[in-house]
């Protein structure tokens, strides 16, 4: 019965958002369609197609920050070994609730069943790799914070504290659901620690080298519509998308990220037709192109057969 419900919430939740967002907008945004297909006509292509090469970069350094992880753990591995699991982990996390909620535990039984790796190994590879991601995530929020001190405090009214008070739940919000189990991760962190710790700094840097691509790629999928955001927009956009992604409300985020993303644009002064134009892309690279290409990846290396024997999907 339970399940019934939560099933039904997450099906609604998404939807509503969208709901909030037109009737806050709507006006705007029904009598503009015509302009935002308009601008889509005219978006520059050879932006777009520099932000889905940055976003094949970046996969490829997360197969190579794996590698690396798995090396230290003394795994012989390459690249082009996990290439394909991390892409084909792309379209799995897009159809579940949560990023990477399901991506990871197919990651975890791909090379279990290809390289032969343990299930504990790989679970502390991955666990480990978030553990170092989320120091450049929380020295972006530390930027994000600082330059938007003084905005807030310039531009202060009850609607700026309404946004204010809805990112912070939004960012706790994840933090609350994970509190259970923070220590027992990091209870498996400390037992690798030995063999981990020579591949902190290289990880690290490789972390930060996907934040910056995405930062990088968000710039270029706003000029391709001729926009120039200061960074600090970039930087908040590009950190919303993880957070907005990783609240389990619907399949790959579908509903509550193009809602929260467009909503955080308006915050900026970008109109709801603009914003949306600019989420439609970025929505278009790193979900249904990145899916499409995923699933190839899939169904050549047996990663979707695999995904439906484990019955994860259920």
């Amino acid at each position: 019965m339970m399940q019934g419900y939560k099933s039904i919430l997450k099906s609604i939740v998404p939807m509503v958002l969208i709901l909030l967002l037109l009737f806050n907008y709507g006006n705007d945004f029904l009598l503009q369609i015509h302009l935002f297909l308009s601008n889509l006509k005219n978006v520059n292509t050879k932006d777009v197609g520099i932000s889905l090469a940055l976003y094949l970069l970046s996969v490829y350094i997360f197969a190579e920050r794996w590698k690396l992880v798995l090396n230290s753990l003394g795994y012989d591995l390459k690249t082009s070994h996990l290439f394909p699991v991390i892409f084909g982990a792309i379209p799995i996390n897009n159809l579940t609730p949560a990023n990477r909620i399901g991506g990871e535990p197919l990651r975890m039984m791909w090379v279990k069943k290809d390289f032969g790796v343990n299930y504990s190994d790989a679970f502390v590879s991955i666990l480990f790799e978030r553990f170092v991601e989320a120091i450049p995530v929380l020295l972006m929020m530390g930027y994000v914070i600082s330059t938007m001190l003084p905005f807030i405090k310039t531009y202060f009214s009850s609607i700026y504290l309404v946004y204010l008070l809805l990112a912070s739940l939004i960012i706790l919000f994840p933090v609350y659901l994970l509190k259970s189990t923070i220590k027992k991760y990091l209870n498996h962190i400390i037992l690798y620690q030995y063999k981990l710790r020579k591949t902190f700094f290289s990880t690290l840097f490789l972390s930060s080298t996907v934040w910056l691509l995405d930062i990088l790629r968000l710039k270029f999928i706003t000029l391709s519509l001729g926009l120039q955001l200061p960074l600090k927009v970039i930087v908040v956009l590009s950190l919303m998308y993880l957070i907005l992604g990783s609240i389990p409300l619907s399949a790959g985020g579908l509903g509550v990220v193009e809602g929260g993303l467009i909503m955080v644009l308006n915050f900026f002064g970008i109109s709801v037709v603009v914003a949306a134009g600019i989420v439609m892309i970025e929505r278009f690279i790193s979900y249904i192109l990145a899916s499409l290409i995923g699933s190839v990846f899939l169904l050549h290396y047996g990663g979707l057969k695999l995904w439906k024997e484990s019955k994860l999907h259920l």
